[in-house]
């Protein structure tokens, strides 16, 4: 009798875990379809917001701090304010910072250094050579611990194309990093369904501009 309880106790909790992972990704998944049409910064902060509660619920996945710090960024990125611009990172670097407690990869350090992006976009003039360092700095760690990473090519290229030809920038050097994004994200494959798979087609429409 007492082994039939244990069987059953162990049925039931088997069967709560299931669900409760089909909860998480059907969660997740609803996110990414709106997050894929989003646009504005208003728009970016309630999917946020979502990432956000999904969470404070799985409080041991690192992917809802990550997305949710994702969309910060993009709110940053298409704000008009840029003096709330800073503000947003913050956040954005906080949910990072969370995240990466629970995992350290590249992924995390592809966000973190765009979060550097963001900071140069308030003012390029001034913040361009101390931002754009650390930004730097963070996706050499992140290549260092991912070189098939796709994103960190498309990144470095980015960051490539607005940095004058003087300082080793321009078109023709971010060409090659778009370029090996580009083959990259031909033979990439996430881990899994709910892994980050964003940056192809900008790294397209990028190799287009470099192109012209």
């Amino acid at each position: 009798m007492k082994k039939i309880l244990l069987l059953l106790v162990g049925l039931f909790l088997c069967t709560h875990l299931f669900s409760q992972s089909a909860q998480y990704v059907g969660a997740m998944k609803a996110h990414f379809l709106k997050l894929k049409e989003a646009k504005t910064p208003e728009s970016f902060q309630s999917i946020a917001n979502g990432f956000e509660r999904i969470a404070a619920a799985e409080k041991s996945e690192w992917l809802p701090k990550y997305y949710a710090a994702f969309c910060y960024v993009m709110q940053a990125m298409t704000i008009a304010d840029k003096d709330k611009v800073d503000a947003i990172i913050d956040q954005s670097e906080k949910l990072l910072e969370e995240a990466s407690v629970l995992s350290v990869n590249d992924e995390i350090m592809c966000v973190q250094s765009l979060c550097k992006s963001a900071r140069i976009g308030v003012d390029p003039m001034t913040r361009g050579m101390k931002y754009g360092m650390e930004s730097a700095k963070i996706l050499g760690q992140a290549k260092a611990l991912n070189p098939n990473n796709p994103r960190v090519y498309y990144l470095e290229g980015q960051s490539k194309y607005y940095t004058p030809e003087a300082y080793g920038g321009g078109k023709k050097a971010a060409k090659e990093l778009f370029e090996k994004a580009v083959a990259t994200y031909a033979v990439f494959k996430p881990a899994n369904e709910l892994m980050p798979t964003w940056g192809d087609e900008q790294t397209m429409q990028m190799l287009e501009e470099c192109s012209k």
